[in-house]
């Protein structure tokens, strides 16, 4: 991957500061062994050309208030027509767009929003948007109805508790309803301490029952007891199975150190959690995030966003890819002082130390893979400039208080580049026009799994990948046998392309050169299988299990293992199979997925491929379709969307 497209100012930029290195200043750079020494030569030449670089934080942020207000008269029409869905999505973008000094209108808004998503019954966000209106100053003369709402909401939330203080509170701003006679005001008030007496004694009634509210359990990433890491000098880390591993097994379930969204999708997902948004939170200054709820929306304004807001969209017109982004998010979602703190032990740094901690810590991530020995000197040029342009962002947007002086957060940037680019993930989604469509997987964003990230590639990979939000999800499709790699893949696959191609692609883009077995075996495409040749697997006392290629075209009843001289006998293989009805399974697993039973569907799968696995040696074609099949149950149970979910074909 690389660090720009072709498209962006960055481009033009890295080209004219090609231009001004002289071959003695290149040969200098080419000299260095270090980021530290790469990032501080190249910041300190950057100069000669900074003013062709026109990174700035955007004056016109998105927010406007006529078009907000737009929105809103609209939202106001759908809601009095009861069409309760059109109406939030018009409050959705009314809220977008509104300024931040228009708290009064945000405050009229989110009352507004609050109705809707009561009668949608989302009653969570329904009592924050209320919560939300109160806060921006929503009139006291008319904070009863407000009050009224959460009251009723708790109640039927069985909180009964907190429905009486707010039944209390509806009376009291109630009491000074200016816009009602004495005698009105009497009777709702009389009316409000009726309701509130009703609910208190639900509540006394009730309270030896309720349990105590339960707080939210902080996610546990989750890895398999029978999956460890081991390294060599070859390999490097890589992931491999301390006992038999069989398909549908999840072995893996952790959540990123850092995700960032593609620019086409920033306007529907949630920047923090990638969930598709339906009821909308943003940053009060600009209009290039949004979120999903007010914890995303806290915990995005109140780390990385405070930084890239107004710079985003000129990181985007620069070309700049998601791997440029992902490593400044890597920055910008912790403080300066974070990294300060943790900068002495860096160097150090051992597995025996970084597999102890946490996801969200930078150390953890350190030292993946960065192949910098392996890159040009041209590609390490302009890689190291991507860095210095995203050191300004850090610098024009005070993510230091002090000046820095050494270059460290630029060497981070750099490090950070050269980490995403090898071992980050994209993450997505699958995406349907209609229902009963095949899903497409599509990637919305990309992501950094510390865990995830040491599982080695193969062409015939063990697992299959999914994600709900950033969350990944790792399953097996096929039998992994103790002390074995547990292989993921990185894109190529023995299936759809030749050897030649997949080595290309991954000495390209991961620098390697692929000897699984898919490619150490040749083994051929989907579309060059021979389907009449197939191989069994040895039945030798000896415990051999290597494969004995059979035609079945051929007459002889009977093979020898060119291993261990056994003979296997082909009749009680080929009967076997058959009395396992595998046609009939396969179709019952199909059917089942296309009814939504993606669990039982997985069941039958995963134990077809078992009877097969005793029988057969891969590669063949039935081995294939029974991993497709999980694959697709898999991505089904992960993050999905139906464009057009009401309509039919």
């Amino acid at each position: 991957m690389e660090v720009s497209t072709e498209e962006g100012y960055f481009h033009k930029y890295a080209k004219k500061f090609r231009r001004t290195v002289t071959a003695k200043e290149f040969d200098q750079f080419a000299r260095l062994a270090t980021d530290q020494e790469r990032f501080a030569f190249v910041n300190e030449l950057k100069w000669r050309v900074v003013n062709e670089l026109p990174l700035e934080q955007s004056l016109d942020k998105g927010k406007c208030l006529e078009q907000a207000l737009h929105h809103k008269e609209h939202g106001d029409r759908l809601q009095r027509e009861e069409d309760w869905a059109g109406a939030l999505k018009r409050y959705n973008q009314s809220y977008l767009l509104l300024p931040e000094e228009s708290a009064l209108e945000k405050a009229y808004l989110l009352d507004n929003r609050s109705r809707v998503l009561l009668q949608l019954g989302k009653l969570d966000q329904s009592l924050e948007d209320a919560d939300r209106a109160i806060a921006y100053g929503y009139p006291a003369e008319q904070l009863a109805t407000i009050w009224e709402r959460k009251a009723r909401i708790y109640q039927t939330k069985k909180d009964f508790k907190t429905a009486v203080e707010c039944f209390d509170q509806a009376v009291h701003y109630l009491a000074h309803r200016a816009t009602l006679t004495p005698a009105e005001r009497e009777a709702r008030i009389e009316e409000l301490k009726k309701l509130t007496d009703t609910v208190y004694y639900q509540y006394k009634n009730v309270q030896k029952y309720l349990e105590p509210p339960k707080g939210t359990r902080p996610f546990q990433p989750q890895l398999d007891g029978n999956v460890q890491y081991d390294s060599t000098e070859t390999e490097g880390r890589f992931a491999t199975a301390k006992a038999n591993l069989r398909p549908n097994q999840t072995i893996l379930k952790e959540k990123p150190h850092a995700a960032t969204l593609l620019k086409e999708y920033s306007g529907t997902h949630c920047s923090d959690c990638f969930e598709r948004i339906e009821v909308l939170y943003c940053c009060p200054n600009c209009t290039d995030v949004v979120f999903c709820s007010g914890r995303c929306e806290r915990n995005g304004c109140g780390s990385y966003h405070r930084y890239e807001c107004g710079y985003l969209g000129s990181l985007w017109k620069s070309g700049a890819t998601i791997v440029s982004l992902l490593a400044l998010r890597i920055v910008t979602q912790k403080p300066a002082a974070y990294f300060d703190e943790i900068r002495p032990e860096l160097p150090g740094l051992s597995a025996s130390v970084t597999d102890k901690l946490p996801d969200d810590d930078y150390r953890k991530i350190f030292n993946l893979v960065t192949h910098s020995d392996k890159r040009s000197a041209e590609d390490n040029l302009i890689w190291t400039l991507m860095a210095t342009m995203l050191n300004s962002v850090l610098r024009m947007s005070n993510y230091r208080e002090e000046p820095q002086e050494d270059n460290f957060l630029g060497y981070l940037l750099l490090h950070n580049l050269q980490i995403v680019n090898y071992n980050a993930h994209d993450v997505s989604e699958v995406q349907r026009k209609h229902a009963n469509d095949t899903g497409l997987s599509v990637a919305v964003g990309a992501a950094l799994y510390p865990m995830l990230a040491l599982f080695n590639h193969s062409c015939d990979p063990g697992i299959v990948r999914y994600f709900t939000g950033t969350t990944v999800h790792v399953r097996t499709i096929k039998n992994i046998a103790a002390g074995a790699i547990i292989a993921e893949n990185y894109g190529p696959l023995y299936t759809r392309m030749s050897r030649p191609e997949r080595r290309q692609l991954l000495a390209t883009n991961y620098m390697f050169e692929c000897n699984c077995q898919a490619c150490a075996a040749d083994w051929p495409t989907c579309a060059n299988m021979i389907h009449s040749l197939i191989r069994f697997r040895c039945t030798g006392a000896a415990g051999c299990r290597e494969a004995v290629p059979y035609d079945l075209h051929s007459d002889c009843q009977g093979v020898r293992c060119g291993a261990c001289g056994h003979i296997v006998d082909v009749g009680e293989r080929i009967r076997l199979l058959r009395e396992a009805n595998m046609i009939s399974r396969f179709n019952e697993a199909s059917h089942l997925y296309q009814v939504g039973l993606l669990e039982h569907a997985l069941s039958k799968y995963a134990a077809i491929m078992l009877i097969l696995d005793e029988v057969l040696v891969p590669p063949y074609r039935d081995y294939h379709m029974c991993q497709q099949g999980m694959r697709r149950c898999c991505l089904d149970l992960g993050s999905c969307y139906v464009s057009c979910p009401g309509s039919d074909k």
